[in-house]
């Protein structure tokens, strides 16, 4: 049984419904809304037969899979319509396949647009509709104070209506960056102000909307194409954004609107050059030696399981700090950190080291945290919670709270 098929057939049904006053805009919002609705229905029949004991994952299917049967039922659906007597009289079904047409990543957006193509070159009466997904305008993009939260922002034609613009609010916290909340507003400052009430006050203080200065940082923060294990966890808003989040990005992407700076004119694109893992333990253990002098990062008593065995050194936790803080795909956030980041270090820590070992490395965590909020010169109030916050990851067996539970988390700071 194709179980995305049993799902994405009523969802269909219902969009095709809807009576004539149903817009283009209002399908194209209804269906990615009933797109989240049936994602997020999925998760949780999957997460309440996790806790009743049953195993099993068989009948689940991903995002992709999913949208994949609901354009195949929309395609159908539509040229069904070619042999009806008043073909005329399903709107609903055109209005659906410009939709998908619309919010399709590529290459799968092809299905659709191919369909769109067909069904206007062989009926007369199909309604008009664009399936035109290209921004309009310049990017728009800001950082949060700690410097790995962003609001990247652009324009894109409505269907029927004036220009509206999409939000990307990314959080690269993590080992990647993730588009934790995305959804088109009437207005850039609406768009910023969405985002300003999700990342907290105190994130988002002085920020302001200005052109993208970093694109080649910009293109790489915006979604990618996703794949049957995309990361979970999603919510049903993120779930109704999660393929119109990602052609979008394609289409800004392949634009000349993604770059706000100079160097389209001056043809000098600035990369990001890898870290030099080496010289940034030399600095942190150089300013640690200053800031706790005579504080040994192994202890003398520390336990080892055989006798003959060696403790750790020094250099050994350094090393291993190192690796799980900086990241390869990001290397500008070397030195970027907020309590988030410490969040989501500390329980990678914990989950991949043994106890005695991890604590070792979350001992030297507070210190990290006091070290990269000076270097970066953390505004007052939020060089406080990053330091509270990065003092209790080194107690053994603390609850790390809310901000480590997942990295898809909107997390307020």
């Amino acid at each position: 049984m194709d179980f995305a098929a049993r799902d994405a057939d009523p969802l269909v049904a219902s969009l095709v419904a809807a009576d004539d006053s149903a817009s283009a805009s209002w399908t194209e919002e209804e269906l990615c809304r009933g797109l989240g609705r049936v994602l997020s229905a999925q998760d949780a029949s999957r997460d309440a037969r996790r806790e009743s004991g049953v195993s099993g994952i068989l009948d689940d299917y991903s995002p992709d899979q999913l949208l994949d049967a609901v354009t195949d039922a929309a395609v159908q659906a539509a040229f069904q319509t070619v042999t009806a007597a008043e073909p005329e009289s399903s709107d609903g079904t055109w209005r659906v396949l410009l939709a998908l047409a619309r919010i399709t990543p590529h290459p799968a957006a092809q299905v659709a647009i191919k369909a769109v193509a067909d069904l206007r070159g062989r009926v007369a009466s199909v309604a008009n509709g664009s399936i035109d997904s290209a921004p309009t305008g310049t990017a728009l993009w800001c950082r949060d104070v700690y410097g790995t939260r962003f609001a990247v922002i652009a324009p894109f034609a409505a269907v029927g209506g004036p220009d509206r613009w999409y939000l990307w609010d990314i959080d690269a916290c993590g080992n990647d960056a993730l588009t934790v909340g995305a959804g088109y507003f009437p207005d850039a400052e609406q768009a910023l102000a969405a985002w300003r009430a999700a990342a907290g006050p105190v994130a988002t203080s002085g920020c302001r909307l200005e052109p993208v200065s970093d694109p080649y940082l910009a293109a790489r923060l915006l979604p990618g194409p996703a794949d049957f294990f995309h990361p979970g966890g999603e919510s049903e808003p993120q779930y109704a954004e999660f393929h119109r989040c990602r052609r979008l990005a394609q289409e800004l992407r392949r634009s000349d609107f993604l770059d706000g700076s100079t160097a389209a004119t001056t043809g000098a694109a600035v990369l990001a050059q890898p870290v030099d893992k080496d010289a940034w333990i030399s600095e942190f253990a150089a300013w640690r030696a200053k800031f706790r002098p005579g504080h040994n990062v192994v202890p003398d008593d520390f336990p080892v399981e055989e006798e003959d065995e060696a403790p750790p050194t020094e250099d050994d936790v350094y090393q291993e700090l190192a690796g799980s803080w900086l990241s390869t795909e990001f290397p500008e956030f070397a030195h970027a950190c907020s309590p988030h980041r410490i969040a989501l270090l500390a329980a990678n820590v914990r989950d991949f080291y043994t106890s005695d070992f991890a604590l070792l490395v979350l001992r030297l965590v507070p210190d990290l945290a006091a070290w990269l909020t000076e270097r970066s010169e953390l505004p007052a109030e939020a060089s406080g919670r990053t330091l509270a916050y990065a003092e209790s990851t080194a107690i053994p067996d603390a609850d790390l709270g809310y901000r480590a539970h997942s990295a898809l988390t909107p997390v307020h700071e």
